[in-house]
């Protein structure tokens, strides 16, 4: 399966970087591109040929209700980071997990722009273009804390910036890269150290969560025991438990629910 979606994504990818797109905005500060549409297109209907009955759930397109109840249901963001593919920052992926029984079964995570392959499958580890890849042990003053301040709800912006600064003082340094897939993905290669972004959908983080719990980190949310796949939710993960641990207790020092509905 792994190597079916890899191949599938990698097709995916030259719809991505060909030719010219156009740009719309969704909402405030919510922009798509019509590659976001033409790639997730193309990755419903070859995922869907290649595993007949399977679900699926993406970002740009409605899906059907039963698309989660199914045995099998891949999760698609098309693009991640819409705002840097439309600023020419190499920093945008495709995302795809594919979800047995509702748990994550194989994660994918491709920059083309890098040549960067990040994949895992369950319990088999993971990998950068077939090199496995573990987070790294280092402690918190030494971590690196990818955040973000909530674009798309800015009504949700100040506990963020109260989170980061706290974090800030008792760690290295932030970055905010703007695109959680490659964020988390980048924590299990060893990159980065914490994650923390208030409202993410699970397109967003459902590939990259297989690829660094089995590069041996945490992730988790609030008010749930741990990520689920129905709604949006808080995302909060670390290279380590006790790195975890403490980002958790800060986060919910400040939100200590769930903010929003959807």
């Amino acid at each position: 399966m792994l190597n079916t979606v890899v191949s599938i994504v990698k097709e995916a990818a030259k719809i991505m970087t060909g030719g010219e797109y156009t740009v719309t905005e969704k909402g405030d500060a919510n922009f798509v591109t019509d590659k976001d549409v033409a790639v997730e297109h193309y990755l419903n209907e070859e995922i869907t040929k290649a595993f007949p009955g399977i679900g699926f759930v993406g970002e740009e397109e409605d899906f059907a209700n039963d698309a989660l109840e199914k045995e099998f249901t891949a999760v698609v963001d098309p693009i991640d980071g819409t705002m840097n593919f439309t600023r020419d920052m190499n920093l945008s992926v495709i995302s795809v997990a594919i979800l047995k029984h509702g748990k994550p079964l194989v994660g994918v995570v491709y920059n083309p722009f890098t040549n960067e392959m990040f994949t895992a499958e369950r319990g088999k580890g993971a990998f950068l273009n077939d090199k496995q890849i573990h987070v790294s042990d280092r402690e918190l003053r030494s971590a690196c804390f990818f955040t973000a301040w909530s674009t798309y709800r800015k009504d949700l912006a100040r506990a963020c910036f109260e989170i980061s600064e706290e974090v800030y003082y008792d760690t290295c340094d932030i970055r905010r890269l703007g695109v959680c897939a490659l964020e988390l993905s980048y924590m299990a290669a060893g990159r980065g150290e914490l994650y923390f972004e208030i409202r993410l959908f699970p397109w967003d983080f459902a590939a990259a969560q297989l690829i660094l719990t089995e590069a041996g980190g945490y992730i988790g949310t609030i008010d749930f025991d741990e990520p689920i796949y129905t709604r949006p939710q808080p995302i909060i993960a670390a290279n380590t438990k006790e790195n975890f641990d403490y980002l958790i207790e800060k986060v919910k020092k400040h939100v200590p629910h769930i903010p929003y509905e959807e």
